[in-house]
């Protein structure tokens, strides 16, 4: 708790997450056919075990976190699915690049989106969209529905959950990819 104090600004909270919101989140993923998650904010760790219970022996998980004691911290999860940055989440396409990652089926994203640097929360929006696999999902939480507008602009669909169980209670969205666009030949034949 101590370190979400010091660090507000980067955690966004000063408790960790309940095990409602951590379920309510999580609930959109297909852990079956999830081979892929990156989880932007790691944090204490609670939301990666939740995911490491769940996710499938084959699956990957790129775990990136910006604060170096919730790193250490999180250095007893030993599970070779997990591969733990630290890093700032507007790095994702160059660790992903690094990690082999190629379309990403979910990422998972605690980061603090109402109090960052807009022009940072956009790159970082834009980015987690175009890694993601046509199939896949951003799940995100936040603490207020500031940041809809701006997962709207960058994401086809947007539904939004909520969830009293947490301090303080948090809303889920769930965003879908946009489509890829169509070659311009495609277009071109399309419109005849």
């Amino acid at each position: 708790m101590i370190e979400h104090i010091k660090h507000i600004k980067t955690s966004g909270t000063i408790v960790r997450s309940s095990p409602f919101l951590i379920s309510r989140l999580l609930r959109a993923i297909d852990f079956r056919r999830a081979r892929t998650v990156v989880q932007l904010g790691v944090g204490t760790g609670c939301i990666t075990r939740a995911l490491l219970k769940k996710l499938h022996p084959d699956a990957r998980l790129l775990g990136l976190e910006l604060n170096q004691v919730f790193v250490e911290e999180n250095r007893d999860l030993q599970d070779p699915r997990l591969h733990l940055v630290q890093g700032c989440a507007s790095a994702l396409p160059r660790f992903a690049r690094e990690h082999g990652l190629g379309e990403v089926d979910y990422i998972v994203s605690s980061l603090p989106l109402a109090i960052m640097n807009k022009a940072i929360v956009e790159r970082i929006l834009r980015d987690a969209g175009r890694l993601l696999a046509p199939h896949g999902m951003f799940l995100q939480y936040q603490y207020s529905l500031s940041q809809r507008r701006a997962l709207e602009r960058r994401f086809r669909e947007v539904k939004v959950g909520f969830t009293l169980a947490n301090i303080p209670p948090a809303f889920v969205y769930e965003c879908t990819p946009e489509l890829p666009a169509a070659p311009a030949a495609g277009r071109r034949a399309a419109a005849r």
